[in-house]
């Protein structure tokens, strides 16, 4: 996957999903590196969601992972605990959330 079709998979994931079950307001920031890379920026308040493709200075959770990684992610070829521990994801923040909106995300795939 190019940026912008992690950009999209994402897009699609996060605005189909209800995210109640994370169960607060948050905002995120996904670094993708690689040829390819670039920021997603998600945030949740009272009920309504915004993605857009760009960085911000503020999020609850950041983290820093390659395109590939996002991808291998997304279709269940890797698990977050393990892309973790392997260094394949860096998290800073929040990592219990990151792991409540990866499962609301997983949901909808």
């Amino acid at each position: 996957m190019n940026f912008n079709e992690c950009y999209q998979t994402a897009e699609k994931y996060f605005l189909a999903q209800d995210m109640s079950a994370v169960g607060r307001n948050f905002s995120a920031l996904i670094h993708l590196t690689g040829e390819d890379s670039g920021y997603i920026y998600m945030l949740c308040m009272n009920g309504k969601k915004l993605i857009e493709p760009i960085g911000h200075p503020y999020a609850d959770i950041r983290l820093t992972l390659s395109t590939k990684t996002f991808e291998d992610l997304l279709t269940g070829k890797l698990e977050p605990i393990r892309a973790f521990t392997t260094g394949q994801v860096q998290a800073h923040g929040n990592v219990m959330l990151a792991l409540a909106i990866y499962h609301s995300l997983k949901q909808t795939n």
